[in-house]
């Protein structure tokens, strides 16, 4: 069995039930690592999980009740609490899993967001989705293997690849690939290869490369993130890491539109404005083009910091490059109360609604509404570069 191969749909399962403590242990694999992490919830508290401890409990971290945890260690500092429970105390999992490869070979997946459909496994766009016209959520998939897709609905996108819509509901759980290699002495994340040339970042932040023309800088003036696209030849591969994760909710409360054939988040360019008040959109016909740090991504987008731990990867095009600007937002029920759905947080399972952060599981299935929209409807993002 290759690394590629180790993980199926068949493991999925253990993501969100896992069978016992032997599931959040730490333990080699062919060539590789395996680490557990993730959220759950603890006495009607969520939680983050930091896999087992070798006292045969759970390592946890977050607002804890006084009882039921052990090794407590409260840090002021940054407001929690970490501890040791009990797994059987522990419920509505939410789990990463991330192997670690000490090495590339020809069965190594290309970095990329990925999906199993109907045992194919194909790219993914993003993990935002989109939601029809008659407000089904859905994914867009990219094919991955030689020649012409197979089945019906496949398009040509605008980078040469070909790509299609399905129900959200297919999909469970995402993989996310990325190499390692070095570069000018610089250990850095491969993103994406295509044609040859790499899209990059570094491993952490810090000063970019003296005299690399490739590099570009993300952010303010103050950071020292940086991206760059750099032909493959040049770097020295080293490893490789697979995360696998159970696929949030995806997009509500926002606008998406279509990039060259490709569904993804827009927001409005920001003029200048007082740090504290909302920001206004700047003059002229600019739209950003948004996605997260493990979606797809092509060389024309830039790793951009949004803050010290959170990046995501941005381009700036006319709005005369996109098409299909539409805005989604959906509700749902708690407690017998229908709410706006206020936004989500896929890594923790929660959706916000008046405010509040949820347990998404405890909400009923979200009822959509789309609209189509101009640019200027589009949310004004304060972050450009």
């Amino acid at each position: 069995m290759t690394a590629a191969e180790l993980y199926s749909p068949e493991d999925d399962g253990s993501l969100t039930d896992p069978g016992g403590l032997y599931a959040l242990r730490e333990r080699a694999i062919p060539g590789g690592r395996v680490t557990i992490g993730g959220f759950a919830t603890f006495q009607t508290v969520r939680v983050r999980v930091d896999g087992a401890y070798r006292d045969g409990r759970v390592s946890v971290f977050g607002d804890l009740p006084p009882h039921g945890v052990y090794g407590r260690e409260d840090d002021p500092q940054i407001n929690g609490v970490f501890g040791r429970v009990d797994f059987g105390w522990l419920s509505r999992f939410w789990l990463t899993r991330t192997s670690t490869f000490e090495a590339i070979d020809d069965s190594t997946p290309q970095p990329g967001l990925l999906a199993e459909i109907d045992g194919r496994r194909v790219g993914l766009v993003d993990t935002d989705g989109t939601v029809s016209a008659d407000g089904v959520p859905q994914l867009q998939v990219i094919w991955l293997g030689a020649g012409e897709p197979e089945g019906a609905g496949w398009a040509p996108d605008g980078y040469g690849l070909f790509t299609k819509f399905v129900d959200r509901s297919l999909v469970s759980v995402v993989r996310r690939v990325e190499w390692t290699a070095i570069w000018r002495d610089f250990t850095v994340q491969i993103a994406a290869i295509r044609d040859g040339r790499a899209m990059i970042f570094p491993t952490r932040n810090g000063e970019p490369p003296v005299g690399a023309p490739e590099v570009v800088l993300g952010g303010n003036s103050r950071s020292s993130n940086w991206s760059a696209v750099v032909p493959e030849e040049e770097l020295s591969l080293r490893g490789w890491t697979l995360t696998e994760s159970p696929l949030g909710a995806g997009v509500v409360a926002t606008c998406v539109g279509v990039l060259r054939g490709r569904t993804t988040l827009m927001a409005q360019v920001a003029g200048p404005h007082v740090a504290g008040e909302d920001p206004v959109p700047a003059p002229g016909s600019a739209v950003i083009v948004k996605k997260d740090r493990g979606d797809t991504v092509t060389d024309e987008f830039v790793l951009v910091e949004r803050s010290q731990y959170f990046w995501d990867w941005r381009v700036t095009v006319d709005e005369s490059e996109v098409t299909d600007l539409r805005q989604i937002t959906a509700t749902t029920t708690w407690q017998g109360e229908t709410y706006p759905v206020e936004g989500v947080n896929d890594e923790t399972a929660q959706v916000y609604l008046n405010r509040s952060a949820v347990d998404v599981t405890e909400t009923t299935p979200f009822v959509y509404s789309v609209r189509p929209v101009e640019r200027h409807a589009l949310p004004v993002d304060s972050i450009h570069w």
